[in-house]
């Protein structure tokens, strides 16, 4: 297991292999709530629900106490019979609290019977003076990044990179290719990736490998980010993406009737459109082109506003208060 780099106060201690994952959660569930302290699960889903009901059940503790155990739940993956699943655990387990950072997912677990609340998602702002500094960059590229899903319009952008090479555009686009676990099973996307890297654009740059942190941040420095989300899933879904333009500076081009939309929509720093088409694309691309000191200093102006609202210090509030 490679080691894990950490500066900040106490420790990281590397517990899960991928494929065991589940089986050691529910293993460490009831070694930690045995243990004194407080437990925040900060990509929480169904699986720790239930594995954090079982481990309570199983380790003789039945019911968790109050302020032990907090999950952070990102978004929703609504699937018939998960709300009766919930309201079963929250019956058994009405202490557990779940924060989540948009209102429609507190609001589904409120009703399942849990105690919610909402708190913004949590940004990673360190370094954020240097970078401040120097968001109100020239235009450098277009950007596509996070990994590549069919949900966050994979295949619109290999439309729109075959696009651009029929028109001869000179635009240079940085393009991640890589793949979360799970979606290289996905056929559709398999063939969407084939397509992209078999397509003919001069100035198209693939980059298939996840990542370190100074690379991902680098990267949006001069750069125009696209993000043609599918709507249904992203209506109240909060894009990390999003949040890590605008606290570089760069302006964004999403899909229309989501959350950032409506977080670009606040500060005029992106063009949201319902148009994903390569001409729609490239329209709002075009836009954002023609006056790309204006959107930048407006997404650079939105720095410090998204920073001090996505500041983990409200998280870590949350975990700790007794209310």
């Amino acid at each position: 297991m490679a080691e894990i780099a950490w500066a900040a106060p106490g420790q990281v201690q590397a517990h899960f292999v991928r494929r065991w994952r589940r089986l050691q959660a529910l293993g460490l569930y009831r070694r930690l709530l045995r243990e004194p302290g407080r437990i925040l699960v900060s990509t929480a889903g169904s699986a720790d629900l239930v594995s954090l009901d079982w481990a309570a059940r199983s380790c003789g503790i039945g019911r968790i106490p109050a302020h032990k155990v907090c999950l952070f739940v990102h978004w929703l993956n609504i699937k018939p019979g998960k709300a009766r699943l919930y309201s079963t655990i929250a019956r058994r387990q009405p202490e557990l609290r779940i924060l989540a950072p948009t209102a429609s997912v507190a609001d589904f677990f409120s009703a399942c019977g849990f105690k919610t609340q909402v708190v913004p998602y949590p940004l990673d702002s360190a370094d954020h003076d240097a970078r401040h500094e120097a968001c109100a960059s020239e235009f450098r590229h277009l950007l596509v990044p996070g990994s590549a899903r069919m949900d966050k319009g994979f295949g619109h952008i290999v439309d729109l990179v075959e696009e651009m090479a029929k028109r001869r555009l000179s635009w240079p686009i940085i393009v991640q290719t890589s793949l979360e676990h799970g979606h290289d099973k996905d056929l559709e996307l398999t063939e969407a990736l084939a397509k992209l890297q078999s397509c003919n654009y001069k100035g198209l740059q693939l980059n298939d490998k996840a990542m370190d942190r100074e690379t991902y941040r680098a990267q949006f420095q001069g750069a125009i980010v696209i993000q043609p989300y599918r709507a249904a899933s992203f209506q109240d879904r909060v894009s990390g993406v999003t949040l890590d333009a605008l606290q570089a500076g760069s302006p964004v081009v999403v899909t229309d009737g989501t959350w950032m939309a409506r977080l670009a929509g606040k500060y005029k720093a992106g063009i949201a459109t319902s148009d994903l088409s390569p001409s729609g694309l490239l329209q709002a691309i075009q836009t954002i082109m023609d006056d790309h000191a204006g959107f930048a200093q407006r997404a650079c102006a939105a720095a410090a506003d998204v920073r001090a609202e996505h500041s983990a210090r409200a998280l870590i509030e949350a975990v700790l208060t007794e209310n």
